[in-house]
C-alpha cells in the first residue's frame, strides 16, 4: 500500500506540476503574476459558459416542476456528464495507460500492474473533476435550493460528485484493456487523437446551432417547453443507463429508499473499480508490452535511387521549413490545434446565417450597399486577421521540439536561419487561414476581387507582425519539458500571451481606423496607412527576434 501511495503522490506531482509551482511561489516571486493571470482567464472564460449552462438548467428545473418531476434537472446533468466522460474518456485512458512517456520508467520498477493502473486511473478521475463538477454542481444547487430536501441531500451530493466519473471511466478502461490486448492500435494512435478532436468540434457545432435556435424574446419559456415535450425521452435514456437514475433517486428520494439507491450507486462504483484492477493485473502488462514490439521492413534501393537522393541539395532554411511541416503534420494534436480554429471558425460563423436566415438577409443587403463597402472591407479584414492569427503555431514553435531541442543547438545552422524557417512555417499556416476566411467572406458578402485583395494584403502584413511577436514570446520562454505533446500546446502559457497580443493589435488597428475616418481621410488612403503601420511595426519586431535568436539558442538548456 505504501508503494501505491508513493507512486500516486509522484504522478500527482508530475501531472499538476506541484513542485514547480511551489518553487515558483517561494523562489521565483517575480513570476507570481502568471498563475494569477491564468486564474483570471479561467474565471472570465469559464464563468460565462457556466452562467449560460446554469441558465439552461434553471429552465430544465422549471419544466420538470410543471411535470411534477423536478429531479429531471439531476437526471439530465448526470446523463450529460457521464456521457461526456464516456465518449472522451476513451482517448484519455488510451493516452494515459499506453502512450505516456513515463511508462518506460514505471514498468521496470518493482510495482504490481494494478499499482500503475490504479494510479493512472485516479489521475484521470481527478482531471475529469474539472469537467464533471462544473456540470453537476449547478444542477445539485438548483434542485437543493428549490426543493429544500435537508442535510442528507447535501451529504449524499458530496459522494455523488466524487463517484460521478467512476462508472463510465471503469467501463471505458475495461474496454481499452481488452482492446489493447487483442488488437494493436499503436499505429492508429494519431488517427484516434484526430477522431477525438473532431468529436469535440462536432459537439461545439451542435451546441452553437442549438443556441442559435433559441428565440430571443422568451428563451426561458423555450427551454421549459422543450423539456416538457422531451421528458419521456430523458427518462427513457436514463433507464438505459441505470447509474444516472440510481444517483438521481439517491439524491431526490427521501428516507430509506433514497439511501438504498445511494448505497447501490456507491457500491457498484467501488466493485467495478476493484474488478478493473483485477483485470488489469492480469492483462495490462501483456497489452502494453505487445504494443512496444516493432518489426523491421526491408527496403531495397537501386544505385540510381541512391545517387538521386545523394545529389539532392537544399538550403538550410528550406530544409528546416519542411522539417517544421513534417513535425507539425505528423503530430495530430499540433495539426488539430493549429489548423482547426482557422478552418472551423469561418464555418461556425456561417451557422447564424443558417439558423436565422431572415434577419441575416437584411444585414447582408445592408453590408453590400456601396456606401457601406468601406466598413464591410475593414470589418472583414479585422475578422480575417483574427481567425488567421488565433493559432498555436508561432507561439509554440520552439516548445514543440521538447527534449529534442538539443539537435537544434548542435546542427551547423545559425539560429537566425532556424528562426526564419519557423517564421515562414507559421506564415504558411496563417496564409491558409487567410485564404479560407477571405473566400467565405467573398462568397457571403459578394466583394470584388480588388477588395478581397486588399483584405488579403492587410491580413498578410498583420500576421507577419503577430507571428514575429508570438515567435519572440516562445523564444524567450519555451516550454521544453513535457511528457505528452498535448502539454506543449494546451498547457503552455504562451498561447494565452498570443491571444492577448492579437486582441491588443486588433484594438490598436481599430482605434487607428476610427481616427482616420473621423479625420476625413479617403478610403484608399486608409488602407495604405494601415498597411504602412503594420509594415513599420513588423520591422522592429523581426529585428528583435533575430537579435535575440543567437543568444537565446545558446542560453536555453534541455
Amino acid at each position: 500500500m505504501s508503494q501505491f501511495i508513493s507512486l500516486l503522490k509522484t504522478i500527482l506531482n508530475v501531472n499538476f506540476g506541484i513542485s514547480a509551482l511551489r518553487y515558483r511561489f517561494t523562489k521565483e516571486k517575480s513570476r507570481l503574476w502568471e498563475p494569477v493571470l491564468i486564474g483570471l482567464s479561467i474565471i472570465l472564460g469559464g464563468g460565462s459558459v457556466i452562467s449560460l449552462y446554469t441558465w439552461f438548467l434553471q429552465g430544465v428545473y422549471k419544466g420538470g416542476q410543471i411535470l411534477n418531476s423536478p429531479e429531471l434537472v439531476l437526471i439530465l446533468a448526470l446523463l450529460a456528464c457521464q456521457l461526456m466522460v464516456f465518449i472522451f474518456g476513451i482517448f484519455y485512458v488510451i493516452s494515459a495507460f499506453y502512450f505516456s512517456n513515463d511508462m518506460d520508467i514505471l514498468v521496470p520498477l518493482p510495482l504490481k500492474p494494478y499499482h500503475i493502473l490504479a494510479s493512472k486511473f485516479l489521475i484521470i478521475v481527478i482531471n475529469e473533476y474539472l469537467v464533471t463538477w462544473p456540470m453537476l454542481l449547478p444542477a445539485i444547487i438548483i434542485y437543493g435550493i428549490g426543493m429544500r430536501p435537508g442535510i442528507a441531500y447535501w451529504f449524499k451530493s458530496f459522494f455523488i460528485l466524487l463517484f460521478a466519473p467512476g462508472i463510465p471511466l471503469v467501463v471505458v478502461s475495461t474496454f481499452v484493456l481488452i482492446l489493447m490486448r487483442v488488437v494493436s492500435i499503436r499505429k492508429s494512435k494519431d488517427l484516434m487523437v484526430v477522431i477525438g478532436s473532431l468529436l469535440g468540434l462536432l459537439l461545439g457545432l451542435t451546441v452553437n446551432y442549438f443556441v442559435q435556435k433559441v428565440p430571443e424574446d422568451n428563451p426561458q419559456q423555450f427551454i421549459q417547453d422543450l423539456i416538457v415535450s422531451r421528458a419521456d425521452v430523458i427518462q427513457s435514456i436514463g433507464q438505459r443507463f441505470p447509474p444516472s437514475l440510481w444517483a438521481t433517486y439517491g439524491l431526490a428520494r427521501q428516507g430509506s429508499e433514497g439511501w438504498m439507491y445511494f448505497t447501490l450507486y456507491c457500491l457498484i462504483s467501488l466493485v467495478l473499480f476493484v474488478f478493473l484492477l483485477w483485470l488489469g493485473n492480469l492483462i495490462f502488462y501483456r497489452g502494453l508490452l505487445a504494443e512496444q514490439e516493432v518489426t523491421r521492413r526491408r527496403k531495397r534501393l537501386s544505385t540510381e535511387k541512391i545517387n538521386t537522393e545523394v545529389e539532392k541539395a537544399s538550403t538550410p532554411v528550406k530544409a528546416l521549413f519542411w522539417k517544421e511541416w513534417k513535425l507539425f503534420l505528423r503530430t495530430p494534436v499540433y495539426a488539430m490545434n493549429g489548423l482547426a480554429g482557422m478552418i472551423m471558425v469561418p464555418f461556425l460563423m456561417l451557422m447564424p446565417f443558417i439558423a436565422q436566415e431572415g434577419k441575416i438577409k437584411a444585414l447582408l443587403m445592408q453590408a453590400r450597399q456601396p456606401n457601406f463597402l468601406m466598413w464591410t472591407t475593414l470589418s472583414g479584414a479585422g475578422l480575417v486577421l483574427f481567425t488567421s492569427s488565433i493559432n498555436i503555431v508561432a507561439c509554440t514553435s520552439i516548445s514543440r521540439e521538447g527534449q529534442t531541442f538539443w539537435i537544434s543547438k548542435v546542427i551547423p545552422v545559425p539560429a537566425k536561419q532556424q528562426v526564419t524557417a519557423k517564421l515562414l512555417h507559421s506564415m504558411a499556416i496563417s496564409c491558409l487561414g487567410i485564404l479560407v476566411t477571405t473566400t467565405v467572406l467573398g462568397i457571403v458578402l459578394r466583394l470584388s476581387l480588388l477588395r478581397l485583395f486588399i483584405i488579403f494584403t492587410l491580413c498578410l502584413l498583420g500576421n507577419l507582425l503577430l507571428n514575429a511577436l508570438n515567435l519572440l514570446i516562445d523564444l524567450l520562454r519555451p516550454k521544453l519539458e513535457w511528457n505528452d505533446p498535448q502539454e506543449a500546446v494546451k498547457q503552455n502559457l504562451n498561447g494565452l500571451f498570443s491571444i492577448l497580443f492579437t486582441f491588443a493589435a486588433l484594438a490598436v488597428f481599430a482605434v487607428l481606423t476610427v481616427l482616420l475616418v473621423k479625420a476625413g481621410i479617403s478610403e484608399w488612403i486608409i488602407y495604405a496607412v494601415l498597411g504602412l503601420v503594420m509594415g513599420l511595426l513588423t520591422i522592429p519586431s523581426t529585428a528583435a527576434l533575430y537579435a535575440l535568436a543567437e543568444t537565446q539558442y545558446k542560453k536555453i538548456e534541455v
